[in-house]
């Protein structure tokens, strides 16, 4: 560092001085999702009541046993760590799509959730799979859950609309990825830009 601020010597003692007298850490950093989406309720007490409503829904027939089992452990799970306004603005958003009529559907690490399925997040239920919940909502990572959705793309800009509308635009972040592909010389095929 001291080569590369070589004009600004005091550039590096200063930086060294302001974080030693630093007592903040990045892993103190939470999210903090929108408290207008529990109503009068507790995200806690809206979470599941939203969850168990869902499953009387996906399982008109009565839950199994182990639905029973796995939606008791993953709402505990993830009030232990306080992820309720998540999953509620996750079904929130979810929930405007679907009234709508735009396509969307969770995926990835979520597919592992009975609370996901049973918000209507997610359309095949958990328990057909092998995965564990702890995949998706771990204590020891200690880092939030990550809920994909993919919505219709030729109406995802309503979905982002509603989202700036209900939330407030200093609220919401955009990101996007892109994939290409291009030639393999080597193995004269298409492969992605990983591969």
């Amino acid at each position: 560092m001291a080569q590369i601020f070589h004009r600004m010597p005091d550039a590096v003692t200063n930086t060294q001085r302001i974080e030693a007298e630093l007592t903040f850490s990045l892993d103190e950093l939470r999210y903090e999702y929108p408290s207008e989406i529990t109503g009068s309720e507790t995200p806690t007490q809206r979470l599941r009541r939203l969850a168990y409503e869902g499953m009387h829904w996906r399982y008109p027939n009565g839950p199994t046993e182990k639905v029973k089992r796995l939606l008791e452990h993953e709402l505990t799970l993830i009030g232990k760590l306080k992820y309720e306004p998540y999953f509620l603005t996750v079904r929130d958003v979810v929930a405007y799509a679907r009234a709508q009529g735009i396509l969307c559907q969770g995926r990835g690490s979520a597919a592992n959730s009975v609370v996901c399925y049973c918000l209507g997040v997610t359309s095949v239920s958990p328990e057909l799979g092998t995965m564990v919940f702890e995949r998706f909502v771990s204590e020891a990572r200690n880092e939030p859950p990550d809920i994909d959705v993919d919505f219709e793309h030729e109406r995802r800009e309503e979905v982002i609309q509603h989202i700036y509308e209900r939330y407030g635009r200093h609220r919401a972040g955009l990101c996007a990825t892109v994939i290409h592909y291009r030639v393999n010389a080597r193995c004269a095929r298409w492969d992605a830009p990983w591969g």
